[in-house]
């Protein structure tokens, strides 16, 4: 038998052959019918989300454990490994939906342990590409099935330490649905990714229903309805993308500060977007506007990354840049609900909150708010309780927070945007801005409305009423009383907020702070 040293040049060597047949993945006929539903192969994912040429797989030569199967199962339906994003090191996992229509093997959850073990061990972010249609029946039914389960404790370990992000890119119900909830960030692609407890099969036998992959776990129940996911994205390329670019805005792990990029000026740094945003916001009171073109006046230019946007839309809230450095926002947006704060606004607010106390990066606050949304269809929604989490989240944070009132600032809704309550440590209002336990409206009524009704003119009564109450009110006053820190210009709004943000030493500040609940 000839030795290595004599065999020839150019003869495939076992490895680089076996290589060759595992980059094959499902077949040619599976990955056209991939491309045919206008998505990436898997390894083409990979080559999309990092940086070129930087992948490096760990478990390539995995094979399902079933001996019918093991033909059939090139890296066991999953590939696992590291790279980089931005020059950044991550650790990815990537369902590949041609071997078996992604169901995982217990070979693959080995890799997939693995790998959430280094993820934890080195302090990197943990990415998931799912697309898995179920578990694998062949290797998970009977008495092996007690055994499942056990990533979601790396998941929990994970959290607050490191980032993790999720990718619904296929049908992933159950296992890759918990695993992404119980992680920091999820985007599902539009059209082909699907979440949720069970599947249309299993709700048929279960309780007998018929139902599409779409009302279970579809965009509108997604985004709209649960909030589910964070972001939609129209496909495999742009979900992709995404997750590089919400990376960018954190450390690699909560021992670090986040990552500063080169400064960027805002269009309210020249003079035609000063007077861009001096005429945005309506003297009129309850005359709406749009808080997301604001805070694209204010914030680094193009720097503005808004999450769950459809989602409780009275409540804005996204990641940005100010001089670089990454900011977390949250803002009210009249166009919806006049900016009152209801259950959905309540919990993706306390999510980010959460996400930008874990990893260091500073809260910004722009305040509009009404109050809260009221009566018996929004207590049916434990309304108090998740306001009460949210501010238990504001209450729990050492990151720099500053917020800026812009109109109104009523009632307990006013606290949850971190108002005095909460100890911002800056605290500024617009000259119109106004604070009032409820709306002028209604308090003057529910005072004086006696006192109206008896008026030769209640009008006119009514507006003296209103006048005086604007003046006990208003911003100047609570500036005379020491409950705010000053009176500014609308245009002075991105200076003061980058002084405050320059002002705290953060150096001591990094380690782990708390996990991210879901």
């Amino acid at each position: 038998m000839s030795s290595d040293r004599e065999r020839p040049a150019d003869t495939p060597s076992e490895v680089r052959a076996r290589r060759s047949k595992v980059l094959e993945m499902g077949g040619a006929d599976k990955l056209e019918k991939l491309r045919a539903q206008s998505k990436l192969s898997v390894r083409e994912r990979l080559g999309v989300l990092l940086d070129p040429d930087s992948f490096h797989e760990i478990g390539m030569h995995a094979r399902s454990r079933h001996p019918e199967l093991a033909e059939r199962t090139p890296a066991d339906g999953l590939v696992t490994g590291s790279g980089l994003i931005d020059g950044r090191p991550v650790f990815v996992a990537a369902d590949d939906p041609t071997v078996l229509v992604g169901t995982r093997g217990q070979v693959a959850e080995k890799k997939l342990t693995r790998l959430r073990e280094m993820a934890i061990r080195e302090r990197r972010p943990f990415i998931m590409l799912s697309e898995a249609g179920a578990a694998r029946l062949q290797e998970s039914r009977g008495a092996v099935s007690s055994a499942l389960g056990g990533g979601l404790e790396q998941h929990f370990r994970m959290s607050g330490h490191v980032p993790q992000v999720a990718v619904i890119m296929g049908h992933s119900f159950g296992g890759p649905s918990f695993t992404a909830a119980m992680g920091d960030f999820t985007i599902k692609v539009s059209g082909t990714g699907y979440m949720g407890m069970s599947g249309p099969p299993l709700v048929k036998a279960g309780l007998g229903q018929t139902v599409t992959a779409d009302e279970i776990g579809g965009d509108t129940m997604a985004m709209q309805t649960t909030g589910q996911a964070d972001l939609v994205a129209a496909d495999d390329r742009e979900a992709l993308l995404l997750v590089r670019r919400y990376l960018s805005f954190f450390p690699s792990s909560s021992g670090q500060l986040p990552p500063v990029a080169p400064p960027r000026p805002a269009p309210c740094d020249n003079e035609a977007g000063r007077e861009r945003l001096l005429g945005h916001v309506p003297e009129n009171q309850r005359r709406a506007y749009d808080m997301r073109a604001l805070v694209e006046m204010i914030v680094d230019g193009d720097s503005l990354f808004v999450v769950r946007p459809d989602y409780g839309p009275g409540l804005l809230t996204a990641f940005a840049r100010m001089d670089g450095q990454p900011v977390g926002l949250i803002a009210n947006n009249p166009m919806h609900l006049g900016g009152a704060i209801d259950e959905k606004g309540a919990r993706k607010a306390r999510k980010l909150i959460d996400l930008c106390d874990a990893f260091h990066i500073p809260l910004v606050f722009f305040t509009d708010v009404p109050g809260f949304m009221v009566g018996p269809d929004i207590e049916k929604h434990r309304m108090v309780t998740h306001c009460a989490r949210l501010v238990n989240a504001l209450y729990r944070t050492t990151v720099p927070k500053v917020t800026v009132v812009l109109r109104k600032a009523v009632g307990m809704a006013y606290i949850a945007m971190c108002g005095r309550a909460c100890k911002p440590d800056t605290l500024v209002a617009w000259p119109r801005a106004f604070f009032d336990v409820m709306g002028p409206e209604a308090g003057v009524l529910i005072i004086h409305g006696k006192e109206i009704e008896a008026a030769a003119d209640p009008a006119a009564r009514k507006a003296e009423l209103l006048e005086q109450l604007a003046r006990a009110a208003s911003a100047f006053k609570a500036a005379e009383l020491g409950i705010i820190d000053d009176v500014i210009e609308p245009d002075e709004t991105r200076q003061v907020i980058l002084h405050a943000l320059r002002r705290p030493d953060r150096s001591g500040t990094v380690g782990f702070k708390h996990a991210i609940e879901p």
